[in-house]
């Protein structure tokens, strides 16, 4: 278009916008330093970064000797700290006799909450407190593994019960070996023996629970003994055997609340769960035979027993069982 100023050309954009060189410029700049910085390999790294993971260990103590041979506690976790229970939940772990932690994997960072008992539990009987627990994974790129304790609470109904230990003890013949047989046992050991000393230990949490009785020489009480008011827990019979007995007791063990029947080493321990009546027959190999009296009771006369009370010095009840 020529002018009173000379010649000169104009480029219109095609709405009219007029597309000069300083215009072109600031437009292409955002666009050139955007494909820069896609392009980059930092950007391209930290594109590419997969989100951290954690994994949560719940770790649990009992408050008594915990799980027994058949029963399993189940954990669930659920996302948040306020979950909806009626919906499934993210993981589900379970304990087997032995063991008391359990760890989720592969957690991104959060509020999550674990119940327990969760689905899945089998227990002889519902001895322990539900519990929902609130816990969170912080956002920390540098940690993987978090981990939280759980106090595990007996229920209300079973919270202070107690349980109790029936030992019978019999005298068996010279050479009398049934193996893991109590029925062997049991036909050939028929007396009832009586002046056993007999001790029960605490171990782990009641380590200051310490008891002890002899076996009656006479009537009802003959061969027997009950340590009655025990709380839950562990515990280990120990006996200072007679002169005239063999070193290897055969042990089997019966428990109130599921009729399961067992053999037991002498070193083992007795597990005691709140209202059990764990039943023990314990049976006494002679070195030489001696015949019963006329009700059918060995008088062994045992030793002293060698062993601890309670922590207030009070001897524990140790009833005869009727």
């Amino acid at each position: 278009m020529r002018s009173f100023d000379g010649v000169h050309t104009r480029s219109e954009h095609r709405n009219g916008w007029p597309l000069t060189l300083p215009r072109l410029i600031a437009a292409l700049v955002p666009a050139l330093l955007l494909i820069t910085l896609l392009s980059s390999p930092a950007a391209a790294q930290e594109s590419a970064q997969p989100a951290k993971v954690h994994s949560l260990a719940v770790n649990l103590t009992f408050p008594d000797d915990g799980l027994v041979q058949g029963e399993q506690l189940c954990l669930a976790l659920f996302a948040g700290d306020q979950p909806d229970l009626t919906h499934p939940p993210l993981l589900s772990r379970c304990l087997d006799p032995g063991t008391a932690s359990v760890s989720f994997e592969e957690l991104p960072h959060g509020d999550y909450s674990v119940l327990l008992p969760g689905p899945g539990s089998e227990l002889d009987i519902a001895r322990y407190q539900g519990q929902l627990v609130a816990t969170s994974i912080p956002d920390d790129q540098r940690l993987g593994d978090f981990g939280i304790d759980v106090d595990v609470a007996l229920a209300p109904e079973f919270a202070g019960t107690t349980g109790r230990v029936e030992v019978n003890v019999f005298g068996c013949p010279a050479g009398t070996n049934a193996g893991s047989n109590e029925d062997g046992w049991a036909a050939e050991c028929r007396a009832l023996a009586g002046g056993v000393p007999l001790s029960l230990t605490g171990t782990g949490s009641i380590e200051d629970a310490a008891f002890k009785a002899v076996t009656g020489t006479s009537g009802n009480q003959s061969g027997r003994v009950e340590f009655a008011n025990l709380p839950a827990g562990a515990y280990e019979l120990g006996s200072d055997l007679p002169k005239n007995v063999t070193s290897t007791p055969a042990l089997f063990v019966e428990s109130s609340i599921d009729g399961s029947l067992g053999s037991l080493e002498p070193s083992d321990t007795l597990a005691l769960r709140p209202t059990e009546t764990v039943a023990v027959d314990v049976y006494l190999v002679l070195d030489q035979n001696v015949a019963p009296d006329a009700n059918g009771v060995i008088g062994l006369n045992g030793a002293e027993i060698t062993g601890g009370l309670p922590s207030d010095g009070t001897p524990a009840q140790a009833n005869p069982s009727s």
